[in-house]
């Protein structure tokens, strides 16, 4: 169980299994052992989140200060005890090592806190010392920065001709298309895609491209298109002139296939598989024409031409199939070469701007130590950090990315190799940041391959010591049955293998509901349905705070938090409470805008309905003809027909501030009353903010507003008794007594446009080995491509996981009752593989639409 010298210790550990305990047992393991106090200045934790960092620190200092007391709780003898037999201890003398160490910690508290960090800010740190003489501060808002830096291009390329033509052609094409072009977008877009780690090394093979070879591979590429389109043409008119020559009539083929496929050769018409399995099955039987087909003299003429025919069709299907998998990826890459050409312009900026701000962009940093690495220009202070620490602890592994593992490795390895220490604790089965770079399969690659620089001992913790046995139960069964979905055996056996023991008594809950009959508004009759639940359980003692409300989107969480506001129940969410919901807000907002934007009509519209829907005024004549009459007038007179008597007037508002100003909104339109107080204030702190980030010019408030009101909340106290409602993102490593999971209907496979890098033949590319393309549905149907089809099927493999994942981390928080609300979906849904574990297990029934495991009641 605990950590010994040389070796890496892997523990994989499921959802409940105590795995926090664990990792601080072991630290105390380490801390203990030493005769040295200060040991803790030698041992580095690493975790994924800076919650997770704050509850070790916590869990370790209360474990030390209880073991230093003579008389230990009674809750903490389980880990006395452990460490005391352990170590071959007396308890007086880990009273006396626990209360030296104390101590220490307590003189040297900044070492302890600093040593069991996340894993992003020990990376910053490191990277902090390589600038021991600048002024570096950490950029957390991303999106800004680029946003920013795309503004400053597009002033620039206004004045470059040669970037100008790239961008007008590139804008050309895509209209040409039927598409919308929008050159912000666009360049915020690729922006995007430099800074984003999943990209970090093909965006860097790109990087080594100049603008001339991006002219020259897109040229290339147009050319081996139009070849190929030309050859297919050819093959075309060949067929049709010879049935021209011959006499012989389209009509006369079986079906009309075989005319068809040559029509789609001639008109070009080759992206999509122009090859049909009943064609191929005829041609291979050699039939022609129906049986039924009654024309004896088309019968001769087929028959006479019959080896001419089919040796024009096989030539075609040869260099149709030799050709195609270049084609589409051809026509696939053509369509983002110009805009990725740009990147060099971008890159500039992004240099230009960062020393002039004198930052770092914290989605950078992995990148930079990355790179500092395999540069071989370490600088002392890796050095320094190898001979500092002698033990290392790393939590949440499955969501390390390739980068952070590379830059931490040599370390671990480092250790190893001089008798330290190292444990690993992870769970690919919650590997749900994928997007942040997280991959479960650097963690199984860990477990499974041999290592030349160290030992491993891996070892499965298998109780479960979060749930009661009803819900481990359900889950053992449920995902057990989900591991048949995979068609790799990766992740297949991930699943097939889950089965935890129970270490809780008796007892639990779950309940599975499919809506069924809710008259086209779902999100109501779901909300119908939770409100109902909720009053359920607080009749059976439990309390606001016990329940959680667990959600796919913020969309959905926000959604709920409103509705369970308004009807009186307090909510504490991440998630939601949006203040840009609210009327209030929305009618300052326009204001901003029609003060900053006069002439903005439709700005004006929206806030005369906004102060109708306030009952701030009842016009006398019908509301039409109220905006008619006002619309149009000079600013502050329009002011003052919405005012009436509190008249706001531009000059009043003169050089005045943001904040000045929005008090002047609020008390002129009464905005502020009990009920929406708490609404009001996070606005005027918002406001407050930005004046700090933006300055005081009303135009770059509106737009940091535009940036920012999607995330912009009420935050409520942690301490207060309420219902929570997050995300399940954000319920990782969290666990609650009851959990309601209500829209448990989400696709598997993602709606959402998604583009990727493609591995390609780097001779036809000018010598790059992957591009980036569009990934589209109708990959799955290239059956003359293996190349794209395997590449999408890995792609959806991947996205399959991952949502699986997701409803795993869902089930697995509940502590006494699962309850979840779905609708019927098809096998795109999840919910359809809960129905099909439940039509496994003999239990489904048409036309019910409730299903218990366990008895519902609160468990002592």
């Amino acid at each position: 169980m605990l950590v010994s010298p040389s070796t890496l210790k892997i523990y994989n550990a499921s959802a409940g299994s105590g795995k926090t305990t664990f990792l601080v047992i072991n630290y105390l393991y380490v801390l203990l052992k030493s005769p040295y106090p200060d040991e803790f200045k030698r041992v580095l934790a690493l975790t994924f989140t800076k919650k997770a960092s704050e509850e070790m620190k916590n869990r370790i200092l209360q474990c030390i200060k209880e073991f230093s007391n003579k008389k230990v709780k009674e809750e903490y003898h389980f880990l006395f005890d452990c460490i005391t037999k352990n170590l071959s201890l007396t308890k007086h003398q880990l009273f006396q090592r626990s209360e030296k160490i104390l101590f220490s910690i307590l003189h040297d508290f900044y070492s302890f806190s600093k040593n069991i960090s996340t894993i992003d800010k020990f990376t910053y740190n490191i990277i902090r010392s390589f600038f021991p003489e600048k002024e570096i501060s950490l950029e957390m808002d991303t999106d800004q920065f680029l946003l920013k830096i795309v503004e400053n291009i597009l002033y620039r390329l206004k004045n470059s001709e040669k970037w100008s033509n790239i961008l007008i052609q590139s804008s050309l094409e895509k209209l040409k298309k039927g598409k919308n072009w929008d050159l912000r977008k666009e360049l915020f877009k690729i922006a995007h895609i430099m800074v984003e780690e999943n990209n970090f090394l093909p965006i860097k093979e790109i990087k080594n491209s100049s603008i001339k070879d991006f002219v020259q591979l897109k040229n290339i590429l147009i050319q081996r298109t139009k070849i190929f389109e030309k050859k297919c043409k050819k093959k075309g008119e060949k067929f049709f002139k010879l049935l021209e020559k011959t006499s012989i009539q389209k009509h006369s083929f079986i079906h009309l296939d075989l005319p068809r496929f040559f029509q789609k050769f001639k008109d070009g018409n080759i992206f999509f598989n122009p090859f049909n399995e009943r064609l191929e099955k005829y041609i291979k039987k050699g039939i022609f024409y129906s049986k039924f087909f009654s024309d004896e003299n088309q019968k001769i003429l087929i028959k006479k031409n019959q080896k001419k025919i089919l040796f024009l069709y096989e030539e075609s299907k040869s260099i149709y199939k030799k050709n195609i998998s270049n084609y589409l990826l051809d026509k696939l890459f053509l369509k983002n070469i110009s805009i990725l050409s740009i990147i060099h312009e971008i890159e500039k900026e992004f240099h230009d701007m960062k020393n002039e701000k004198k930052i770092i962009l914290n989605v950078e940093l992995n990148k930079i130590l990355y790179e500092r690495i395999i540069k071989g220009t370490l600088p002392r202070i890796y050095e320094k950090i190898g001979m500092q620490y002698k033990h290392y602890f790393i939590d949440e592994f499955q969501d390390i990315s390739f980068l952070q593992w590379q830059n931490i490795r040599i370390l671990v390895e480092n250790t190893l190799s001089e008798n330290g220490s190292a444990m690993i604790v992870g769970d690919p089965k919650q590997s749900i940041y994928r997007w942040r770079g997280g991959d479960a399969k650097q963690f199984i690659k860990l477990i499974n391959c041999k290592s030349i620089c160290y030992k491993k001992k891996i070892k499965t913790i298998e109780k479960n010591f979060r749930s009661y046995e009803e819900i481990v139960k359900f889950n053992n069964l449920l995902y057990q049955s989900i591991s048949k979905i995979f068609n790799s055996t990766i992740y297949q056996d991930i699943y097939k293998n889950y089965k935890q023991k129970i270490e809780k008594k008796s007892g639990g809950y779950v309940e599975i509901n499919f809506i069924h009959d809710f008259n086209k508004n779902y999100k109501e009759y779901i909300y119908y349905n939770i409100k109902n639940k909720i009053k359920k359980l607080l009749k059976q003692k439990y309390a606001l705070s016990d329940i959680a409300i667990l959600v796919r989107s913020n969309e959905e969480g926000n959604f709920l938090s409103e509705k369970l506001v308004e009807d009186g129940i307090i909510v504490n969410t991440s998630v939601s409470l949006l203040i840009k919901n609210h009327l209030e807000i929305q009618i300052i907002i326009n204001f901003f805008y029609i003060i900053a934007y006069p002439h903005c009509y439709q700005k004006r519209v929206i806030l005369i309905f906004l102060l109708l829907e306030k009952k701030f005024f009842h016009p006398k004549k019908n509301d039409h003809d109220f905006i008619t009459k006002i619309l149009f007038l000079p600013l502050d007179l329009f002011l003052k027909k919405i005012l009436f008597k509190n008249s706001l007037t531009s000059n009043k508002l003169y050089n005045k501030s943001i904040y000045n100003i929005s008090e002047k909104i609020i008390e002129s339109f009464g905005l502020l009353n009990q009920k929406n107080s708490t609404y009001i204030y996070s606005f005027l702190d918002f406001v407050y903010r930005s004046m700090k980030r933006v300055g005081n010019s009303i135009i770059d408030f509106l737009d940091y507003w535009e940036l920012k009101k999607e995330k912009e909340s009420l935050v409520i106290s942690d301490h207060i008794n309420a219902i929570r409602i997050m995300t399940i993102h954000k319920s990782k490593g969290l666990q609650f007594p009851v959990v309601l999971i209500p829209f448990t209907d989400w696709n598997i496979f993602s709606k959402k446009k998604e583009e990727a890098w493609i591995d390609v033949n780097p001779h036809l590319y000018n010598g790059l080995n992957t591009i980036y393309i569009e990934i589209e549905t109708y990959f799955k149907q290239m059956k003359h491509d293996n190349n794209i089809r395997n590449f999408y099927e890995y792609y959806l493999s991947n996205i399959k996981f991952d949502n699986i994942n997701l409803l795993y981390v869902a089930t697995t928080r509940s502590i006494e009752q699962l309850i979840l609300f779905s609708r019927l979906g098809n096998d795109k849904s999840v919910s359809f593989y809960i129905k099909n574990f439940l039509c496994e297990k003999k239990m489904w029934k048409e036309k019910k639409y409730k299903y218990i495991f366990g008895k519902e009641k609160k468990n002592t």
